[in-house]
């Protein structure tokens, strides 16, 4: 038998009260004149044994419950087994991602997690426990139970190997026995279950849905933008055939603006909402579901749109370049070498330098002053170029080569290009040049000659042709190539506000607004307010938002009092794929369907028989034993 709380077996001390109490009597006794005793010397011989056995009895009764409770306060058990005596270290990890907010046979599974865990931890143990975004070191369930029923879902979600790692690094005894019980719906996010780490015993709980019906709004785009309106078109799908069609409904500022049916009949399907394009769009989609809750909505904004300013600096004609930059997404200007103003840099957002014969050593260093605060700069070269090689990032002509060249290969991967193409093409009509200024093998590519050197490449914010455009030299004008290159490169260079951005994830936005070196925006949503990471430049802030925000929704850019625009945030719709890891794929043999059963197999698993209660029942029976004494026995 061993002791939980061996310290209280000093209260066996407390055995010698009933002792002193039958060892000195407390009552007073006065003689009392008989005249004749003689006939009753029997009957007080016989009386007196009879009051001797009973106080020795009773005393027996009260020592022996004493014994009892004091026994049944150390908590006595028998181990089933050397592991049951080996101390041990318990982390657990419980999973809060979105995917928890399935419904299991009590309600939403993070919650009915939450409240059988409180429920079935015992009240002084210390734990280690740990969610995707929450860790509590050695604590007991009475100093996290407020922050647990009132914790939230998280948009970030650990892989099962960081949940391991993560364990391995809290349990850090390397005397106790350490075990890691994961209690998580187990969503497949991998092809394969991790095996456990050497030295960590795993348990699983694993929490399985009652349904795996769910209805999602998985995205939302610009369909088609005209003078007047614009289409927004949203997607929405059932990972299971919807026979009755759904409604799917659009507000803006919180008020019902349109309603639309959605045929689900073949699992996925859309709905196209139209807008007046002037009007701000701060926005949500949503739609009734009984499944997972989070992805019911989608939250969308559509500010007015500020036009890039884009200033292309000839020294040849440029009338390609009026025909790509159009009035209604850019503010275009065009002016000769000799004519440019420098106080225009500054406020541009995209620089083009067309053929400039001579860059001076001043417009050098205008244009290094640009760069340096977030300009976007294209170099398309001149063969009797000079001065190039003072602005940075921008490679000086070499040796001229005027040995013709076709461009035949194209990066699919590089940011301007993605999504251009449905497919990629390898047999198209290949551009030409006749003559180039470089010959450079660039670490990032756009567009490749047929030996391998680059025709376009980019460093940083530059991007540099090695070859001029005119029509005497290259036929790279009347390619299809041009107008998304030269389209993308103005529109990567100041980054536009997307309809919206997923929470968990690293997000740049570029709002539009100079600021003072003394001020800053600041995000604001009605159950949040953050600060931001954010660098000023010369015509734009950029925000950086990672990790920041808890809370999904459409959030107001502040500067001082004045909002400037709006942004809207949505979790991550990776969360709503309902494919679980079978119980053969988990491969585990300890696995559990509730933290009730995990609890019950812990007690059996180890063998521990505990005895307090039969001490308790013992006190019992020998206090009631001493009633029956003092009450019969004469």
């Amino acid at each position: 038998m061993i002791f939980k709380n061996p310290l209280l077996l000093y209260g066996l001390l407390f055995l010698i009260v009933p002792i002193i109490v039958h060892l000195f009597q407390l009552r007073r006794f006065t003689k009392v004149s008989f005249t004749n005793v003689a006939f009753l010397k029997p009957l007080i011989t016989q009386t007196r044994k009879s009051r001797q056995l009973k106080k020795w009895l009773t005393l027996i009764a009260r020592m022996a419950a004493i014994a009892c409770i004091v026994l049944a306060f150390t908590q006595p058990f028998v181990p089933g087994s050397d592991i049951a005596i080996r101390e041990k270290e318990t982390a657990i990890y419980l999973d809060n991602s979105y995917s928890m907010q399935s419904t299991g046979s009590q309600g939403e599974l993070y919650k009915m997690a939450i409240t059988d865990l409180l429920e079935r931890l015992p009240n002084e143990q210390n734990i280690n426990l740990f969610t995707n975004d929450n860790t509590y070191k050695n604590v007991t369930k009475k100093e996290i139970a407020n922050d647990l029923l009132n914790s939230g879902y998280s948009a970030q979600s650990l892989s099962y190997e960081q949940v391991q790692l993560k364990a391995n690094s809290l349990l850090t005894h390397k005397n106790k026995r350490k075990e890691l019980i994961i209690i998580s719906d187990f969503q497949k996010s991998t092809s394969e279950f991790p095996d456990t780490i050497n030295g960590l015993k795993r348990k699983l709980v694993n929490l399985q849905p009652q349904t795996n019906i769910n209805i999602s709004i998985d995205t939302a785009f610009i369909k088609s933008r005209d003078t007047n309106s614009i289409e927004i078109n949203v997607d929405i799908s059932s990972n299971e055939s919807i026979t009755n069609p759904v409604t799917l409904s659009l507000e803006n500022n919180g008020i019902l603006v349109s309603k639309t049916s959605v045929d689900l009949s073949s699992s996925s399907g859309s709905a196209i909402f139209n807008y007046n394009s002037e009007e701000t769009l701060n926005g949500r989609t949503y739609l009734d579901d009984s499944g997972l809750s989070f992805d019911n909505e989608l939250f969308i904004t559509n500010n007015n749109q500020h036009k890039i300013k884009v200033l292309a600096i000839n020294d040849v004609e440029g009338d390609f370049l009026h025909r790509i930059y159009k009035n209604n997404e850019f503010d275009f200007t065009a002016v000769r070498a000799r004519d440019l103003n420098f106080n225009l840099l500054k406020n541009q957002n995209f620089i083009i330098l067309n053929e400039v014969q001579n860059i001076s050593t001043n417009l050098a260093q205008e244009l290094n002053d640009y760069l340096k605060n977030g300009g976007s700069l294209l170099v398309i070269p001149s063969l009797g170029q000079s001065g190039y090689e003072f602005i940075n990032n921008v490679q000086g002509a070499q040796e001229i080569s005027e040995n013709k060249k076709r461009i035949t290969e194209i990066n699919f991967n590089h940011p301007i290009l993605k999504g251009v193409f449905n497919e990629r093409v390898s047999n198209f009509q290949y551009p030409k040049v006749n003559a180039r200024t470089n010959t450079i093998t660039a670490l990032n590519p756009i567009l490749k000659y047929e030996d391998g050197s680059s025709f376009l490449f980019q460093k940083d914010k530059v991007f540099q042709f090695t070859a001029p455009l005119n029509d005497e030299n290259s036929n790279f004008k009347n390619s299809p190539l041009i107008v998304p290159v030269l389209y993308n490169m103005a529109r990567n260079s100041l980054p536009i506000s997307q309809l919206y951005y997923y929470t968990g994830v690293s997000n740049k936005v570029s709002v539009p607004v100079a600021i003072k070196s003394d001020e800053i925006l600041q995000l604001k949503h009605t159950s949040q307010s953050l600060i931001p990471q954010q660098r000023a430049f010369n015509s734009y802030v950029l925000l950086e938002v990672n990790d920041e925000l808890k809370h999904t929704g459409n959030y107001q850019v502040i500067k001082k009092e004045e909002v400037i625009t709006n942004l809207s945030f949505n979790a991550n719709r990776i969360e709503n794929k309902l494919e679980y890891f079978t119980t053969a794929e988990l491969g585990d043999k300890n696995i559990y369907n509730s933290i009730e059963d995990l609890v019950y197999k812990l007690s059996e698993e180890e063998g521990i028989l505990s005895l307090w209660k039969y001490f308790v029942l013992g006190a019992l029976f020998f206090l009631f034993c001493e009633l029956l004494i003092l009450k019969f026995l004469k």
